[in-house]
């Protein structure tokens, strides 16, 4: 477990935060990528980032903390990428800074999935957090969305220096065109809270986007191991 004296990251750190992407939990975080005049948002969506084959356009909050959306093809097909968004026990092998996820409250609520996730960062307090995952699919439009967002629920915490992440939301959405390839689609606005919202927000609003650059292809990595090969979306019981 790694401490701090002060809750302060450094540049090259500053992707950590990024892994899973989460939000403040309100409408407005799953508006479609069009102009915006609610006085949350300072800004329209515009271009961001340099990567050659993910676009990306963000927009700011009132915070000054920016939401993004990613968009990209794969050749990956949209089963075995809903099937590692769904292995939630397993995003320690390929979610950055992920040192723990497992499921919680199964007895509970069997058709929505309660993650319980701690984060390892270097130059920042460790952080965790309890997310629910909510897949559903669209038939007709060949589309898997995966919502994510924080939920307040008392879950013991493994260690007590840990710092809860307040608010998360967002979501993973694949989509099966006709040329057979996946359009992958995230969405996501992260609030770190602490120092690093108050007065690094411009340096984490620039990490923030090549750091999910790296999400994307790190789950494109992992979606092509033998395991997702046989996922099937009617196991997870939406249609």
């Amino acid at each position: 477990m790694k401490t701090s004296t002060a809750d302060k990251v450094y540049i090259p750190y500053i992707a950590l935060f990024l892994s899973i992407l989460c939000a403040f939990a309100s409408p407005s975080v799953f508006a479609e990528a069009k102009k915006d005049t609610s006085p949350s948002w300072l800004s329209d969506w515009e271009a961001a980032g340099d990567d050659e084959r993910i676009s990306a356009e963000c927009r700011q909050h009132k915070s000054k903390i920016n939401q993004c959306k990613f968009v990209t093809r794969s050749d990956v097909s949209l089963e075995s990428l809903t099937a590692v968004i769904m292995d939630v026990n397993k995003f320690t092998e390929w979610a950055v800074s992920v040192s723990r996820s497992e499921r919680v409250f199964q007895e509970k609520d069997p058709e929505k999935v309660y993650v319980y996730t701690n984060y390892d960062f270097v130059g920042a307090y460790d952080r965790d957090a309890v997310t629910l995952y909510t897949p559903e699919y669209d038939e007709s439009k060949k589309r898997v969305r995966v919502t994510f967002q924080t939920v307040d629920k008392d879950v013991p915490k493994e260690d007590l220096r840990l710092v809860r992440f307040p608010l998360m939301a967002g979501y993973w959405q694949f989509t099966k065109l006709p040329t057979g390839k996946t359009e992958i689609e995230l969405l996501s606005f992260t609030m770190p809270g602490g120092v690093v919202q108050k007065t690094l927000y411009y340096l984490y609003n620039r990490a923030y986007v090549d750091a999910s650059f790296d999400t994307i292809r790190a789950l494109e990595k992992q979606a092509q191991k033998p395991r997702y090969g046989q996922f099937n979306i009617a196991a997870l019981n939406l249609e």
